[in-house]
């Protein structure tokens, strides 16, 4: 009796773990290879990073040439190496991107790690290392991955594309760059370090500044602009103080967001308005910094306030910027300084802008990932991303897709670093499974 496809299926997914199993050591290499290359991209004071990003991306394209292949390479400016790899499928299957990002933040102290940052070392079961998490061990997966599929003979349907940039921890615009350039594809799994749960939804998130003028006077007219009967703004207006108001008023915005708007898969209160940043003082000021250093003796005339703000998803920045900007105005309308002198806001402040993402948990590439995992013998958690991740860009042009990979997001950007061999191995496995899942088999 011949074999029924579920059978295939099975036999095929067994000999995808097998191969993967069978070169675990050459998976541990190819993360090694990645990690020993110093690709911190936050460093002012990294002038190899440029060096040592292409070194990383020579890694990817050649082992992905060496696959067949087509490799397009640029340089994202002003200094970030990017590679848009596609194989052709064999017939008419849905396409499919593995996404990642090379880059890495710095690695600290020496002092605070237990083992040097940028070799690799495996001791108890575990790949130690900048980027072993985040995420230069899941662009290792993807890669391993698309070797194991040739390895063992599966011969995709549809097109199989790695997309790998290197400015992601400096919210570069690489990818952005690389989706107007590649056709689009069905799908995306970015491997982003989920401990292996799939997550097919992340909030949006922005920063905002806001910039709040006063007036200068000598601390010892203080009291004529605080008492009944004083001089009021003529005799000088804090902007420190105005700034409270507005910071106080955006923290009761902040607990009505939490308490009225929840996201099934995202913790309450996760929708926050969170301050990060604040600049006051006399002499002035502009774009968050002040023009001069001075003493609390003079009463300040510019304050700034720096937001992170996360939002859900199906909600919208046109609709948080309205929202946010009509409750300031209300605010001020309160106050008669403020209403003449409105604060100035200041939207995606240096760049910093992620759309919220959210595949629907029943989309059949979430049910493919899902399946792929099971396979495996571990039962899919879906959970969301609380944090950004490059899926926003994904999701922006309408492409649905999860965030899949090893490890923890808790074990990256500190010291001691490190990726547990299993993850990586269960990952890769994953994402091969995935691929031929997706994309089909000819």
């Amino acid at each position: 009796m011949p074999a029924t496809n579920g059978e295939r299926d099975q036999a095929q997914a067994a000999t995808i773990a097998a191969a993967v199993e069978a070169n675990v050591d050459r998976l541990i290499s190819l993360t090694q290879n990645l990690i020993g290359c110093r690709s911190d991209s936050q460093s002012l004071n990294n002038p190899e990073f440029e060096s040592e990003a292409l070194r990383c991306q020579d890694i990817v394209a050649n082992w992905l040439d060496d696959l067949g292949f087509t490799v397009e390479r640029w340089q994202q400016p002003p200094r970030y190496p990017v590679v848009a790899a596609r194989l052709p499928g064999f017939g008419d299957g849905r396409s499919l991107a593995f996404n990642g990002h090379i880059d890495v933040v710095p690695g600290g102290d020496r002092a605070a790690w237990s083992h040097d940052p940028w070799a690799g070392e495996v001791i108890d079961s575990k790949l130690w290392g900048r980027g072993a998490a985040d995420m230069k061990g899941g662009v290792a997966c993807a890669l391993m991955a698309a070797w194991v599929l040739r390895e063992v003979d599966v011969r995709l349907a549809g097109d199989l594309w790695l997309h790998i940039d290197a400015d992601e921890e400096v919210v570069g615009r690489s990818l952005r760059e690389l989706l107007k350039r590649v056709p689009p594809v069905d799908a995306a799994l970015v491997a982003e370090p989920t401990d292996l749960a799939v997550l097919p939804v992340e909030g949006g998130l922005v920063h905002l500044r806001i910039e709040i003028e006063g007036r200068e006077s000598h601390a010892g007219n203080r009291y004529r602009s605080i008492h009944a009967g004083g001089h009021g703004a003529s005799a000088g207006v804090n902007a420190i103080e105005k700034g409270i108001r507005l910071a106080t008023a955006l923290q009761d915005l902040e607990r009505q967001w939490g308490n009225l708007r929840q996201h099934p898969l995202l913790p309450p209160g996760f929708n926050s308005i969170m301050p990060g940043m604040v600049a006051g003082g006399p002499g002035g000021g502009h774009d968050g910094q002040l023009r001069s250093i001075s003493n609390p003796g003079t009463s300040p005339d510019y304050c700034s306030l720096e937001y992170n703000i996360w939002f859900l998803p199906g909600e919208t920045l046109a609709g948080i910027q309205e929202e946010i900007e009509g409750y300031v105005a209300d605010v001020c309308r309160l106050d008669p300084w403020l209403r003449v002198h409105p604060p100035r806001l200041t939207w995606k402040l240096r760049d910093i802008y992620f759309p919220p993402a959210e595949t629907p948990v029943d989309h059949p590439f979430v049910t493919a990932v899902s399946q792929s995992l099971a396979s495996t013998g571990v039962s899919a958690r879906i959970e969301a991303f609380q944090a950004a991740s490059e899926l926003a860009w994904y999701a922006e042009r309408g492409i649905p897709g999860v965030i899949f990979g090893p490890g923890r997001i808790a074990q990256a950007h500190g010291p001691d670093e490190y990726v547990d061999i299993e993850q990586l191995t269960s990952a890769c496995t994953v994402m091969a499974l995935t691929a031929a899942g997706w994309c089909g088999t000819h």
